[in-house]
């Protein structure tokens, strides 16, 4: 269609990481969780962001979430050479470097 960004979706992007989670020993915090720390603050961002119009919404979405994805595109850049890509994390990891350009439109 013309005219309309296909874009990714944050859940199916976070259920990766939180598969990846459960493949460790019960109690046991793992980098699936600091992937899922960091998601659950861009949904945090969006729950503070529901009541607001459009243009603060954006507003609010270039000041604080922006950080955030600076910050997961980071760990993810470190976090991809480490992780065999078989694994689950490694799976995970796949996923989100693979959709990254399709995550990242609606700043």
């Amino acid at each position: 269609c013309e005219g309309v960004t296909r874009l990714g979706c944050w859940a199916h992007a976070r259920r990766r990481f939180v598969d990846a989670s459960k493949v460790l020993p019960a109690g046991k915090h793992g980098r699936a969780h600091e992937a899922l720390a960091l998601i659950g603050k861009l949904y945090a961002i969006e729950r503070d962001a529901r009541e607001l119009n459009d243009a603060e919404r954006l507003a609010q979405r270039q000041s604080r979430s922006r950080a955030v994805l600076d910050e997961l595109r980071r760990w993810l850049d470190q976090m991809l050479p480490t992780v065999p890509p078989t694994s689950v994390l490694g799976g995970a990891l796949g996923y989100l470097h693979r959709q990254w350009p399709r995550l990242i439109p609606y700043l």
